[in-house]
Formats: structure tokens, sequence, C-alpha cells
């Protein structure tokens, strides 16, 4: 029976969902397996089972084992790696304490005096991962505020999570740097609806707990794999994932971290990383941004008209629907508005009062009589527009 699976029968969270032999057989009672080598196991010998040397395996699933979006820094789309945001694959404005994202769906944060990027860089050192997200205080910054990087995941998809175990697993190395130490991980729960990250960071979410905490000294060269498990509660209605540090002195070249492979999944240990097709990551990502860089002259992104004169209302379906209607920043750029058969700088351009989960819109105030049609298109500059209902 050696690595046969056994499908384990009982209430969710009271006992693993299934274990692989790997063990000689119970002596109270024997299983055969069927022909997809699976067979049915009273609750009660699971103990006896796992003591004479059976391990546990994660259930097959129909849907994604990995919890966590763009956790892969290969096919992560970085929506936020354009002119006007980043430079050289960098973030351009370090962050301080207000919460930001880089690689999507992933934030960094810290004090008011922190200066923080987070930076898309090429990487080799872990088979099937061409690219790692690094994430460092600024050089000469000397503040000492703790660090935070992670993700919040959705209400909708942290319920079925309720009741069972779960292991946080990644790659992570120090930068030439580095002055944490150590780094703590953490699987973060609470009982509220789609809370905050900054929430999340003061411990302040509806009946927050904290499943799982390690704290570990990174790796120095080729990173190195880490994991950690916890039982997520039974009435846990959202989930988290929180790394952090606390600096020292003044920040070198690299005073941080590279992380890749992040994943969360059923089960007691971590399993191979589960790769997805990069047009699902970029799919799911943009559930929660959707990024527009300016294109070059003349290249057209939306449509609208002139409602009074002199005021343009823009139309833009967003690609799939947002998790709860976003918030939009907008940067003019060089963008530009096709009304009144001119083609000239937009005047003006910038978020419009209303947004949907399906559609964002965008003002100008060129001119150009009522009623006349109107296009916004690039002017080959750094503009863009950001909508987002992350967290």
């Amino acid at each position: 029976m050696a690595n046969n699976i056994i499908r384990m029968w009982g209430a969710p969270g009271n006992i693993p969902s299934q274990v692989s032999a790997t063990g000689p057989q119970n002596s109270g009672q024997f299983y055969s397996a069927d022909a997809l080598g699976f067979v049915a196991v009273d609750p009660r010998d699971v103990p006896e089972l796992l003591r004479a040397g059976f391990t546990v395996s994660p259930q097959p699933s129909s849907n994604f084992r990995n919890l966590i979006d763009g956790g892969d820094f290969t096919v992560n789309p970085f929506q936020r790696n354009i002119a006007g945001l980043a430079s050289g694959g960098v973030l351009s404005a370090a962050i301080t304490n207000t919460v930001t994202y880089f690689a999507d769906r992933f934030f960094a944060v810290g004090g008011a005096s922190s200066s923080i990027l987070m930076a898309k860089v090429a990487a080799t050192d872990v088979p099937s991962f061409s690219q790692e997200l690094q994430v460092y205080r600024s050089s000469g910054n000397s503040n000492l505020a703790p660090i935070y990087f992670g993700q919040v995941m959705e209400t909708a998809d942290s319920i079925r999570c309720q009741g069972q175990m779960h292991t946080l697993s990644f790659w992570m190395r120090q930068l030439a740097n580095f002055t944490g130490g150590a780094v703590t991980a953490s699987i973060i729960a609470g009982t509220g609806a789609d809370q905050s990250a900054a929430s999340m960071i003061a411990g302040t979410w509806t009946g927050q707990t904290t499943v799982a905490t390690l704290t570990f000294t990174p790796a120095t060269g080729v990173k190195a794999r880490v994991s950690l498990t916890g039982a997520i509660p039974a009435n846990a209605t959202q989930i988290g994932v929180l790394w952090s540090f606390t600096p020292a002195g003044t920040a070198g070249t690299g005073d941080g971290f590279a992380i890749n492979g992040i994943q969360l999944e059923q089960g007691p240990s971590a399993t191979t990383f589960e790769h997805l097709d990069i047009q699902v990551v970029t799919e799911i990502c943009q559930r929660y941004t959707w990024v527009i860089a300016e294109p070059a002259n003349g290249v057209l992104v939306g449509s609208g008209t002139t409602l009074g004169a002199n005021s343009q209302n823009f139309y833009m379906a967003t690609p799939v629907q947002f998790r709860s209607a976003p918030t939009v920043t907008v940067s003019a750029g060089s963008f530009k508005v096709a009304a009144a058969a001119a083609y000239a700088a937009a005047t003006s351009l910038a978020a419009g009062a209303t947004h949907t989960v399906n559609a964002i819109s965008l003002t100008a105030a060129n001119t150009a009589a009522a009623g006349v049609g109107a296009l916004l298109g690039g002017g080959g500059g750094s503009g863009y527009i950001v909508a987002s209902s992350d967290y």
C-alpha cells in the first residue's frame, strides 16, 4: 500500500481530509484501495494510521490549491510597473505609512519616516521561477519602524478555509545589507468582512487572531523554502498573510529580502508549488486592480461625450468584474482628447464621480459644444489610470 492515497471521511476540520500511505496497514482495520488508489477510512482510525507512519496529503480539488493571488512573480502582472509609477522595475515613490501595492495583490507599509521600495528583479536561483520580488529600505534611510509586507484575501475566498489546517510556504533570502536579523511570517484570521490591510497590521480586524507565526533568519545566497502551519478557526471569515522585520541602523543598498513562490494551501505541510497560466493570474489580479498606462500618440483608450459645453465624460469598461466599485486615480501625463475634430492635450483630466464593478468613468474639460462625441487617447507620455478595489 506504499504511496497509495487514503480518503478520509468525517466532519471537516476534525480530521485530515486524506492521507498518503507511506507505512504499514492499520492493524485494527484492513483497507483496500480502489483502482485510483483511494479507500474510505473510519475517522476513528486516523490517529492510529498516523502513528503507524502515514503522512498527510492535500485533498484533490477542482479549484486551485493555492489561495494566494500572484504569488509566482514570474507571472504576476506587475501592472504598476509602468512609467510614472516605476522605473527600471523599481517602485518610484518610496512607501511610508500608507499601505501601497506594487506586485499585484501584495502591499508594503512602514512608519511615517520609512522609505520602503519594492522591485521586480530577474532571479533563477529557484527552478521554475525567473523573477523575484524584493522588499527593502531605501539606502540611507535610518527609520527603525517595522516593515510589513503581505496580502489580504477576500472574504468570499476565505470562507472555504474554516476549521481546516493550512500551510503557508515561500522561498526567501536576505539581500546584501539586511539589518533585520530575523523575519516574522504569520497567517492571520478574522471574523469580519473584507477588512483592510491597515487594520490587519494594526490588529484591529474583528475577531483577529494569529493562526500561525514563525520567526526565522532568511537564507543568504540561494533562497530557501520556509513554511508554517496552523488551523483556521471555524468561524473565520477573512484571512491574511503577513511578513515583517525591524531594521537597524542606517540602510545600505539592499536592506531587506527577496521572496517568491508564495503559497497558502489546505493541509499540514507544503506541497509542490502550483503554477498557473499567466492569463489566469492576470484576470484574477484584475478583479482587484486595473492599470492603464498611457499609450502612444493616437492610441485610444476610452470613449464618451460632451455632456455640457466643454465638459467631457468618458466610459471605460473593465476587463473583469471588480471585487467592489473601485477607487480611481489619474495622472494626466500627455493624455489627449478628441472632441469637435480636435485631438488636443486633455484639460483637467480626472476620475469621474461614480464607478461600478464593471466600468469606470473619467472627466475632462476640453473645448467642445454639448452633445459632441469625445475620445480619450494617449500622447506618448507617462500618464496612467489606476482603478483599485484592493485592501
